[in-house]
């Protein structure tokens, strides 16, 4: 019986590819996700925890400028953060309060998260729209270890959801990674996370703004609150992105687009999913989370 790397590899993925607790990972990745649990963490450390396309540089641009208490956009991509892919050496290079981000499961997370009680942001995403955007990524997106210049993802949309439902995509499966966030407070029963829905931002993001300044401890003022809303917003935070900020962190892509940001909206699945890939979508929406699917 085939793994689901190799079921991945299988469909289109071009990469090579391997299991990892569970997971379907990239080779390169393999020495730096085993030494995770080691990486030293410090009690300043703010952890902004994600599935894959959930608003993760949205929000690790909102959370770094409520500690700088100003709307002023980071230096580099949020990728300088990144837990799991920066080396020891370059986040001991962080200064404190570190914005940290990752899209680790918490039972893969350093065990110091917890005991120096890290403040922890959880943000999740409507899942169809997250398949959406990681098919669209995916499709133009050139990995670090494939020198030919092929696109992550060659295969087609239908595989893709199929992949998605099967726990085969890389760096973690879907509703094992919901599964743990959602159960996290009766595994760590003395940490309190803040959890933040993409959908409430895109509804109303300066109440989401000052709910996440109050979590961390740093009220602002209320302008402050829709200053950082406004230079977050899809269109300006594409452009700081692309235009202003180091590059030293940036992914190759292909035909020189940006890739991480596309449209930025919510509901754009219904533009992609049959109906009967919806439906199937549903049933195992239900049958893994035991809830009925919510959007």
């Amino acid at each position: 019986m085939s793994t689901p790397a190799e079921r991945a590899t299988a469909a289109g993925l071009n990469a090579d590819l391997v299991m990892l607790d569970g997971s379907v990972q990239a080779t390169f990745l393999i020495d730096m996700l085993k030494n995770v649990k080691d990486l030293p963490i410090r009690e300043s450390d703010i952890l902004l925890c994600t599935y894959p396309k959930s608003g993760t540089h949205w929000t690790w641009e909102i959370l770094n400028m409520i500690v700088a208490g100003k709307a002023e956009y980071a230096k580099h991509w949020q990728n300088s953060a990144w837990l799991e892919y920066r080396t020891w050496e370059e986040l001991e290079e962080l200064a404190s309060p570190r914005i940290l981000h990752t899209h680790l499961r918490p039972s893969h997370l350093p065990e110091t998260v917890w005991h120096k009680g890290c403040k922890v942001v959880y943000v999740r995403r409507n899942p169809k729209d997250c398949v959406v955007s990681s098919y669209h990524q995916m499709s133009k997106q050139v990995w670090k270890d494939n020198p030919a210049g092929k696109a992550s993802y060659t295969g087609t949309w239908d595989d893709f959801i199929d992949l998605f439902l099967n726990g085969c995509l890389p760096p973690v499966p879907y509703f094992e990674h919901t599964i743990e966030w959602t159960n996290i407070s009766e595994a760590k029963k003395d940490s309190e996370i803040c959890r933040v829905h993409y959908e409430d931002m895109k509804q109303d993001c300066v109440r989401e703004i000052r709910r996440m300044a109050d979590y961390l401890g740093r009220p602002l003022s209320d302008k402050t609150y829709y200053d950082i809303s406004e230079a977050c917003s899809f269109k300006n935070l594409k452009h700081a992105n692309e235009k202003l900020k180091d590059q030293t962190y940036h992914f190759q892509w292909q035909d020189g687009a940006s890739g991480y940001f596309r449209k930025g909206i919510t509901g754009d699945w219904k533009n992609w999913f049959t109906v009967a890939q919806s439906e199937r979508f549903d049933t195992v929406y239900k049958e893994r989370l035991n809830e009925t699917f919510p959007y």
